[in-house]
């Protein structure tokens, strides 16, 4: 067996933006934003960059193999996107064509002419691949070794009381054969990978204490890796409580951070995702998990409805790691919310 190294020899040298976030974090919003800016393509949910990234991270796969995978994937899914091979014509997908803005664009490339000028045009025009994946900022340094210069990152945060309801019911069905997180066992216990480190927590725990737990030690780990790679590389974060008020502020910060301004989509794009809204919790579903307030109720309503549910369906222990969480996220990415929380 060769003990050579394994590498991608050259590349496209064009951006690669990955939107991060948690389970129903929102991060929808963002890559169809994203998407209505000058030479980013429409969105793209590929897993295969978080999963490489996870399994690094476990230990599982040696990181020179990683890192060229993760190089020949983003150039290859940017090759078949500018010639059409990988439309999604789901009707309903919020990847989707009908979900994506400029549509008619993507079904025009099905007649383009493949080939090395198409590489070129992707080069020369610094054309971005725009990719959404879960989870995967604290161990998101692989990416980094992967695409250097090229890389972006935009992480979405969200107050953790609105993905308590998305993280329990997802969590719920987490045993169902459909779910393609990867996961580690505990004794027969399947449990995500981003808990292995206190798998045994998970697995006596509840499911609603198994969302509190998976929400406040995540952001923990998450923040801890913000403070720490600070400056490392390319990355914005943007709270959702402050795209849904308010997305204008936000939008000048991404033009900016990418160097790009938006273009004549921008508008239509908006009013598809009901920006901007008077209720933060309002808005659209993406997922049969998506967290959407109840119609006709202000955020407070919701908030302590919210708090009434956890209070009623999960543990003390639980509860005041949560606690915790919300106070740090409060501190962090201050909104009205925050004005809601008992401390």
């Amino acid at each position: 067996m060769t003990t050579l190294p394994v590498r991608k020899f050259g590349d496209f040298g064009n951006d690669v933006i990955f939107v991060d976030g948690n389970w129903g974090s929102g991060k929808a919003i963002l890559t169809s934003l994203l998407a209505c800016f000058e030479g980013v393509e429409k969105k793209k949910v590929e897993h295969i960059y978080e999963y490489l990234c996870v399994l690094h991270h476990l230990g599982r796969i040696q990181e020179d193999a990683a890192v060229a995978l993760l190089r020949i994937y983003a150039d290859l899914s940017q090759y078949n996107n500018r010639i059409g091979r990988e439309i999604n014509l789901r009707w309903t997908d919020d990847s989707g064509l009908r979900n994506s803005p400029g549509a008619l664009d993507y079904v025009r490339r099905l007649r383009r002419r493949d080939g090395e000028h198409v590489v070129a045009e992707i080069r020369d025009g610094n054309l971005a691949l725009n990719v959404a994946t879960h989870e995967t900022l604290p161990v998101a340094d692989l990416l980094h070794r992967a695409f250097g210069a090229r890389l972006r990152v935009i992480e979405m945060v969200r107050h953790p009381v609105h993905q308590y309801a998305n993280t329990r019911d997802y969590l719920a069905t987490f045993e169902r054969d459909r779910e393609f997180t990867i996961a580690v066992d505990r004794d027969g216990v399947k449990v995500p990978w981003f808990a292995a480190d206190w798998a045994a927590d998970f697995a006596a725990a509840t499911v609603p204490d198994r969302a509190l737990l998976s929400i406040a030690r995540f952001k923990r780990w998450k923040f801890a890796h913000l403070d720490a790679h600070a400056g490392r590389y390319p990355l914005l974060v943007v709270a959702f409580e402050e795209v849904v008020r308010d997305p204008r502020p936000t939008l000048a910060r991404m033009r900016a951070f990418l160097g790009r301004d938006t273009n004549g989509r921008l508008e239509r794009e908006l009013r598809r995702q009901r920006l901007p809204r008077t209720t933060i919790a309002a808005g659209r579903a993406t997922s049969s998990f998506s967290f959407v307030g109840r119609r006709g109720a202000d955020d407070e309503t919701i908030y302590r409805e919210t708090m009434a549910t956890i209070a009623r369906e999960c543990g003390a222990s639980a509860r005041a790691e949560f606690a915790v969480a919300v106070a740090e996220y409060d501190r962090r990415y201050p909104s009205p919310l925050a004005a809601f929380a008992v401390r």
